[in-house]
């Protein structure tokens, strides 16, 4: 994936996949990622529920506007270690002329370990306000 800004260049690589309707993104967890716990902090678990709905919201939109994230919404659900491969898959997306509501989880191997919902303002499609 290429980095939405400088943000994402410190956190990455991330990598994306759609298939099947299924958006997906992974990256291996690294020590960069980690908190004092040995585990994925929860400020990176944010980042990739904010980023892979992000992503999906403008891909099913076909970059008709821009998706601003205006509510997030994050469950803390199990451990993710150093090595770890971390998939977020998104569930569900809801995309309308003005805002997109969108739902995915975080994955290691079969064990969902967070869960993220977000609401996304369209700011600049046609046939919108701002469009």
């Amino acid at each position: 994936m290429s980095p939405f800004g400088p943000f994402h260049e410190l956190v990455g690589p991330l990598y994306t996949r759609i298939q099947d309707g299924t958006y997906t993104l992974g990256f291996h967890m690294q020590h960069k990622h980690r908190n004092l716990g040995d585990m994925m902090h929860g400020g990176m678990v944010c980042m990739v529920v904010d980023t892979v709905l992000t992503w999906a919201a403008s891909k099913v939109r076909n970059g008709d506007g821009m998706a601003l994230t205006t509510s997030l919404s994050v469950d803390l659900m199990g451990q993710v270690r150093e090595g770890d491969w971390v998939e977020a898959r998104v569930n569900f997306m809801r995309p309308g002329r003005r805002i997109v509501f969108a739902e995915c989880y975080l994955w290691v191997n079969d064990k969902a370990v967070a869960r993220g919902n977000a609401q996304f303002q369209v700011v600049g499609a046609k046939g919108t306000a701002a469009g």
